[in-house]
């Protein structure tokens, strides 16, 4: 058993770090460390007997990868997983999109969908989760279709269209993981113990504008280990035409400590 391609290991020690190195016997359930305990058994799993390139997790993720980068469809992808198991019967590989979601969401790759305002109003969640319009500007949460007037099948229910969607990658277990991982731990003191100091601009640390900010803030510049982060957006049509009005703006967070 190599799997010398991925650093599964590593990544589940990042991510369970609190559980990887706790001594003794927990006392009760303990959420965590059957997260830690299932993912460690899936990348301990060859992928059919005698593979050395993959684990049972590091293919999974690979395929989820190439899911994402591709957009393929959920059901193209459970079309997918069972197409390769019906081909090679001991491939060890999840048996569907669902399951192979769950095993990334363990991770914390996963993301959080949001019901949005059309008009970027308010977001439908906590106290609004259930609303029906923007309490700000009344615009429907839900796009009106003609078969919502329609009483052709009044006991069948009708696939309902948001108006918006927000999809949120939570910043903080993201930020708690460059703390974890020791490599990403030192590249985030860079900026003040080992970039050049000659002058020359090369790094945002460089600039005067980081510089001003270091002096609005002197506490939170004092330790450098604090985070600083760029936040940029922009819009795009994801499917390259004009003739639809659909389309994406991203948010990013760049974290501004690490070296280019």
């Amino acid at each position: 058993m190599d799997y010398s391609r991925d650093d599964i290991d590593g990544l589940l020690n990042d991510k369970f770090r609190d559980v990887a190195q706790a001594e003794g016997v927990y006392d009760g359930p303990n959420e965590d460390a059957k997260k830690f305990y299932n993912l460690v058994e899936e990348a301990s799993q060859e992928l059919y007997p005698g593979c050395t390139r993959f684990s049972k997790l590091s293919f999974t993720l690979s395929l989820y990868l190439l899911k994402c980068l591709h957009g393929w469809s959920n059901k193209s992808f459970t079309s997918l997983l069972e197409l390769l198991k019906e081909a090679m019967p001991e491939l060890n590989i999840p048996p569907s999109y669902n399951k192979t979601k769950s095993m990334v969401k363990n991770l914390d790759l996963d993301y959080e969908k949001i019901d949005a305002c059309p008009n970027g109003c308010m977001l439908f969640r906590n106290d609004h989760k259930d609303d029906e319009f923007c309490h700000t500007c009344g615009a429907l949460r839900y796009i009106k279709s003609p078969e919502a007037d329609s009483e052709l099948e009044p006991s069948k229910k009708q696939h309902r269209v948001l108006a918006k969607t927000l999809r949120h990658f939570p910043l903080i277990p993201r930020l708690k993981r460059l703390f974890m991982c020791s490599k990403t731990a030192d590249s985030l003191r860079w900026h003040d113990e080992e970039r050049s100091k000659d002058g020359k601009l090369r790094h945002p640390a460089d600039g005067l504008a980081w510089k001003d900010f270091d002096r609005l803030h002197p506490d939170f510049a004092l330790d450098c280990r604090n985070v600083r982060l760029g936040l940029s957006s922009d819009g795009f049509n994801p499917f390259r035409t004009m003739s639809i009005s659909h389309s994406t703006w991203p948010v990013m967070l760049t974290v501004y400590n690490l070296p280019p």
